[in-house]
C-alpha cells in the first residue's frame, strides 16, 4: 500500500543500507603517537633487541627514537651481558667460515651472532675488537642489532691483526680504536712496537707512545683487554726467551700506558687469564695438568690478593683433550 505523500516510500534495499554503519572518513586519534617521548622510550628500552628492531617499521616517530644513537647505547647497557665465543665452523665441506656466538651461561647454551660473515669484514679476522655493542670485523665497524656496518676510516685503516682494542673517550663521546706499528728507528730487520689512537670514522691516526714492552723481539697480547674503572687491561709476553706474563694498562680518557705487575704466584710455565669480577681486575691462573685453577683480585696500590681456587673435572679434560687432539 502506497502513502499519498510526497515523501518518497523506503523500499527493502534502502532499509537494509540503513542498517550498515558508514565508514568513518577520517581515522581515529592514535593513542600510541600521543604517549610522551619519554613514557615511550622507557618502554622500548625494556623490550628485547628484535622487538625494537621491529617497532622501528611502526612509524616515522618511533623509528627515530629507536634509531637514536644514546637510545641504543642506553637499550645496550640494560641488556645481560654474555660472553662472545669465536670459533671457526665449516658451513660447508668446501670452506670454514668464521663464527662469532654467545654463551648463555645459565642455561649452557651456545647462540650464533652471525651465520658467517659478510665479504667486506674479512676471513681471518673475524672479530678483533668490542665495545658498547660494536664490533670491529677486518677494517669494518658493525653493530650485529641493526646490521649496519661501516668502514673503520676514511682513508686506509689499520690491518685488522694489529688491533687491541675498541673504546670509548668519554669526554669527547667518540669511539676509537687502539692498535699497535712495528716502530723502526734503525731501518734493519728489527722492530718495536708503538701504539696509535684512530677515531672512527676520521683519517688521522695519531701516536700514544712506545710503552717499552717486548724489546726488538715483538710481542704477544693473550685475551681480549679488560675494561676496568677506565683502563683497558692489556695481558702480554715476549714472543721469544722466557715469556713472562706481563700486564699493560692503557687508560681511555688520558690516553697513557702504564706497567702493572701479575700475582706473584704465576710463573712462565702457567696459563694466566685476565678477567672483571665485581668491578675489580682479577686473574686466572691454571698450571700445566690443568686441574684446577686459582683466582686473584686486584686490590688498591696493585695488590693482588687470593680469592678462591676452582677443581676442575680431570676426567672431563682429558675426554676433551682426547677430542680436539691436544
Amino acid at each position: 500500500m502506497l502513502l499519498r505523500s510526497r515523501r518518497r516510500v523506503a523500499t527493502g534495499e534502502d532499509a537494509r543500507r540503513a542498517t550498515v554503519p558508514r565508514r568513518r572518513s577520517r581515522a581515529g586519534p592514535d593513542r600510541l603517537a600521543a604517549l610522551p617521548e619519554d613514557i615511550l622510550q622507557d618502554i622500548l628500552l625494556r623490550l628485547p633487541a628484535k622487538s625494537v628492531l621491529r617497532c622501528r617499521a611502526v612509524c616515522r616517530s618511533w623509528r627515530r627514537l629507536a634509531s637514536d644513537p644514546a637510545f641504543l647505547l642506553d637499550h645496550h647497557r640494560r641488556q645481560p651481558e654474555l660472553a662472545l665465543i669465536r670459533s671457526y665452523r665449516a658451513f660447508d665441506a668446501s670452506d670454514a667460515l668464521p663464527s662469532l656466538e654467545t654463551l648463555h651461561i645459565r642455561s649452557a647454551q651456545f647462540r650464533p651472532l652471525f651465520f658467517g660473515f659478510p665479504k667486506q669484514f674479512g676471513t681471518h679476522f673475524p672479530a678483533r675488537a668490542s665495545c658498547d655493542g660494536l664490533f670491529v670485523f677486518g677494517q669494518c665497524i658493525c653493530n650485529p642489532t641493526t646490521r649496519q656496518w661501516a668502514p673503520l676510516a676514511t682513508g686506509p685503516s689499520p690491518h685488522a691483526g694489529t688491533v687491541v682494542a675498541l673504546y670509548q673517550h668519554h669526554p669527547s663521546g667518540e669511539y676509537r680504536v687502539l692498535y699497535w706499528t712495528r716502530w723502526n728507528p734503525d731501518e734493519n730487520w728489527s722492530s718495536q712496537h708503538a701504539y696509535c689512537v684512530l677515531t672512527v670514522g676520521t683519517n688521522q691516526p695519531r701516536s700514544v707512545g712506545y710503552p717499552g714492552h717486548g724489546g726488538r723481539r715483538g710481542i704477544h697480547i693473550f685475551g681480549a683487554p679488560v675494561l676496568v674503572n677506565g683502563s683497558l687491561h692489556l695481558h702480554w709476553r715476549e714472543r721469544f726467551g722466557v715469556r713472562y706474563h706481563m700486564i699493560l694498562a692503557f687508560h681511555t680518557v688520558a690516553e697513557t700506558f702504564r706497567h702493572m705487575s701479575p700475582p706473584a704466584a704465576v710463573e712462565p710455565r702457567h696459563a694466566m687469564q685476565l678477567l672483571e669480577m665485581g668491578g675489580k681486575l682479577a686473574a686466572s691462573i691454571g698450571k700445566d695438568d690443568m686441574t684446577g685453577l686459582t683466582i686473584f683480585v686486584l686490590q688498591e696500590h696493585d695488590i693482588w690478593t687470593y680469592h678462591y681456587q676452582i677443581k676442575l673435572p680431570v676426567m672431563d679434560n682429558m675426554h676433551f683433550q682426547q677430542e680436539h687432539g691436544s
